[in-house]
């Protein structure tokens, strides 16, 4: 039977949860607000690492309580580093994505790619994740190919948010890629949609390796799949604003379709609560 909605976190219901939880509605808050305020692009580049930040916070809290401190720091490590290598080669070559381009107003680069794209897998990847097993319980090879699929689609909301309007990434062999409606896709080659696919697997198949804890019951249970998803219904809410005030509908629609499905998610969760 499961867990009335208040027991869902277990051991990340204290207060460094809610600390975490509080920090991270905060900053979407303020990122709506100022969506409504200045545009687009909220609070820009400084505000949109916070909310992926704090994002990849909670979702690291609910890892720690479903494996323990070591394996979770193991599989956000795991996700960072080989989405910051995959950026750097696309960067230098264009490996798999396609040669890119970061803009230099992002803060905190490491090894010349911002800080916010490897907290932005981590946030997508890691979070999807906990959302999927939820559903889909021991099926592991079902478990790796959902959560590539969810995080794909969410390329369709978060691809055009970071490089149609806001301008952070570019890719510079599709002529005016930073302008909205140009390109095979909003400005980005289909082969960047591709390869989130390709990258999004990979990651999760880390995740089944390095996240496997089925030796418990309670680990198989959908305790988990609530707060990751809420944490991805606040992005997919920043990502439609961002893009229906810059008037990518296609973008927009898809940021509402993800909306309605993480939204669901939570509430089927919490509905005894």
């Amino acid at each position: 039977m499961r867990p009335p909605a208040k027991q869902l976190v277990g051991s990340a219901s204290g207060w460094h949860f809610r600390l975490a939880a509080g920090v991270f509605v905060a900053i979407a808050a303020g990122e709506v607000a100022g969506q409504a305020l200045r545009g687009p692009v909220g609070t820009g580049a400084w505000g949109w690492l916070a909310l992926l930040g704090a994002g990849g916070w909670v979702v690291g809290l609910v890892w720690r309580e479903r494996v323990g401190v070591g394996r979770a720091w193991s599989c956000c490590v795991w996700v960072m580093t080989m989405s910051l290598l995959a950026a750097r080669l696309a960067q230098r070559n264009g490996f798999l994505f396609g040669r890119i381009e970061f803009a230099s107003n992002q803060p905190l680069f490491i090894a010349r790619v911002p800080l916010s794209v490897p907290l932005l897998w981590w946030m997508i990847v890691g979070g999807s994740y906990l959302v999927v097993e939820g559903l889909w319980g021991e099926l592991r090879a079902g478990v790796s190919a959902f959560t590539a699929f969810v995080t794909a689609q969410m390329a369709l909301m978060i691809l055009p948010v970071v490089g149609s309007v806001r301008g952070y990434w570019r890719w510079p062999a599709v002529p005016n890629s930073s302008a909205p409606g140009s390109g095979a896709f909003l400005g980005l080659p289909w082969t960047a949609l591709a390869a989130w696919f390709i990258l999004g697997l990979s990651l999760a198949f880390g995740l089944v390796i390095m996240g496997d804890n089925w030796s418990s019951a309670e680990a198989r249970t959908r305790r988990q799949a609530w707060a990751p998803a809420a944490v991805l219904l606040a992005l997919t809410v920043v990502c439609f604003g961002a893009n229906m005030l810059d008037g990518l509908w296609f973008a927009a629609m898809s940021s509402a379709a993800n909306a309605v499905l993480f939204g669901a998610v939570v509430a089927w969760y919490l509905r005894d609560g």
